[in-house]
């Protein structure tokens, strides 16, 4: 019971984070290689606002969640927007240039030390066998909540048809008058808020640290490689498989005799990646497109 509270907690990390990356290549088609370090940076403006600047969790999630799309905004205007236009692989090396920066800076900045955002200890609640904090329980629900909430943008608004005409066909859509650029630089953005929520989910749960970058960003691939490039959804329910499998690795007394180190949970993402490709190369929640 423990196993699966503790990978519903990981996998809604994952899915804010894969969910917002799925759905920018659905619609730009460009992998954003600093995604984990845009995480990171709402996570740590939020740990300042609450622990140096003594603000209240509230405006500093707020302040976190704004910093993250501030930076997310300044990435798709220097390393993505001048190059996807000419070749949709560009944005791969310039933003991976631009993850490298930014994980100087953030050491610079934050320097290695784990920062949590809450001090202290946590209130722990029994559910079944399992023990949750009540830190995790809002954090869960306000994950399922905002993925709710963005199903309902996606599919029952203006907003969500505009955007699934310009992932349909692009050249049709503009020539209906809708704004693909302007689409383009808001998903961007939503994006960038979904991962600084994560980064803040990281702070609240744990604690940060400019190495959990890297992994986030893999852990992130690896869902929308597996639920199918460009299927929100699908990257979504992926995140949460993952989740468990690293749970399941390390929290299983394997065959009576050994327990997995933990430091191996991190290579769950890598071979869940190679076996899906392996096995099915189009992901396992492919969309088939229409042709005429």
């Amino acid at each position: 019971m423990q196993l699966l509270a503790n990978a519903l907690i990981a996998g809604s990390l994952a899915a804010l984070i894969a969910g917002g990356l799925a759905l920018v290549y659905g619609v730009l088609g460009v992998f954003n290689m600093a995604l984990g370090q845009l995480a990171l940076t709402g996570g740590y403006i939020a740990w300042w606002l609450h622990q140096v600047a003594h603000l209240s969790l509230f405006v500093s999630v707020i302040g976190g969640l704004i910093s993250g799309a501030l930076m997310t905004w300044l990435t798709f205007e220097v390393f993505v927007r001048p190059f996807y236009k000419h070749h949709r692989f560009l944005p791969l090396v310039t933003t991976i240039a631009w993850s490298m920066i930014l994980d100087g800076l953030i050491l610079l900045v934050f320097e290695e030390r784990p920062r949590s955002i809450l001090s202290g200890g946590k209130s722990m609640i029994p559910i079944g066998s399992a023990l949750i904090s009540k830190e995790q329980c809002i954090m869960i629900i306000l994950t399922i909540a905002s993925l709710l909430l963005f199903a309902w943008v996606f599919h029952c608004t203006p907003f969500g048809r505009k955007l699934r005409a310009v992932v349909q066909h692009e050249s049709a859509a503009r020539s209906l008058g809708i704004n693909s650029a302007v689409l383009h630089r808001v998903i961007f953005i939503v994006s960038g808020v979904f991962a600084a929520a994560g980064g803040i989910f990281i702070g609240i749960d744990q604690n940060l640290s400019p190495t959990l970058a890297f992994s986030l960003t893999i852990k992130a691939y690896a869902a929308i490689i597996a639920g199918g490039k460009g299927n929100i959804w699908g990257a979504i329910i992926c995140a949460y498989a993952i989740a468990l499998l690293e749970q399941l690795l390390v929290g299983i007394h394997w065959f009576g005799a050994f327990y997995v180190p933990a430091g191996y949970q991190q290579t769950v993402a890598l071979l869940f990646i190679i076996g899906i490709l392996l096995l099915k190369p189009s992901g396992l929640f492919r969309s088939v497109s229409r042709t005429a």
